[in-house]
């Protein structure tokens, strides 16, 4: 299976490519090029076939990008790429708004409609990695949980006319460290490549996004006060913002 990989030199990234890696062509994508490399490497290490590395910025638009996913030939499209996961709304000026769209969303779908429009009758997949705040909302944090709404629904939206494709929504309901490699990156990238090949729609990583998802709904009030400890007690662990609530 040929397999691009957008945000390859995330952990999260990381981890789900490595997870994809037996026997199988990855085309890894990210901006920071000695963390991409060390995926490739892990990649390497995990069985792929063949790895090839390409330093991209997706705020940079679509460009190079598009021609090198399309002359892959890829089975599967993973978007692991985010510009504003670790951002509080009060970070996001309206400067920032031009490559933030970019990043999260034209260039993706760019690179998705090419590969699509150039498969010649080949089924291809698509698995985007999200998170549960696309369904629910979190003190400071709604842009980016709108940005993923967004870019799921749209997503939902071309394989409900093109129902062929396959999808995938993960939605990460859980706080995974954003710069190394952890037991928990291996254990996403598991679950994700599990869930790929199960045929499922949308999978939910970390039961306590899933009983944070039930309070809000439940209780909004309890949620607010759920998250608010939750952070404060992640302060003596590390100070620098988070991918999740």
């Amino acid at each position: 299976m040929n397999v691009v990989v957008l945000g390859a030199s995330s952990s999260v990234g990381a981890g789900v490519a490595e997870a994809f890696s037996p026997g199988n062509r990855l085309l890894l994508t990210g901006r920071d090029m000695p963390r991409l490399r060390r995926t490739a490497e892990r990649c390497g290490a995990g069985g792929a076939s063949h790895v090839v590395e390409m330093a991209w910025d997706l705020q940079q638009g679509s460009g190079g990008l598009k021609k090198a996913a399309v002359d892959w030939r890829p089975d599967l499209v993973i978007n692991a790429a985010s510009s504003t996961s670790r951002l509080r709304d009060r970070q996001i000026s309206i400067e920032d708004m031009g490559s933030i769209l970019a990043a999260e969303l034209t260039t993706p779908f760019e690179v998705v409609q090419s590969v699509l429009a150039n498969r010649e009758g080949r089924p291809v997949g698509i698995l985007f990695i999200s998170t549960m705040l696309s369904v629910m909302k979190s003190p400071d944090r709604e842009i980016y949980g709108a940005l993923k709404r967004i870019h799921e629904k749209v997503l939902l939206g071309l394989t409900a006319s093109q129902p062929e494709l396959r999808l995938l929504i993960v939605r990460i309901s859980k706080w995974i460290p954003p710069d190394a490699e952890s037991p928990e990156t291996k254990k996403l990238g598991l679950a994700v490549l599990d869930a790929y090949r199960g045929g499922k729609r949308v999978l939910y990583f970390g039961f306590p996004g899933r009983l944070a998802t039930a309070l809000y709904y439940a209780q909004p009030l309890l949620f607010d006060l759920a998250v608010r400890v939750n952070r404060a007690l992640r302060k003596p662990q590390n100070r620098q913002n988070r991918d999740v609530p």
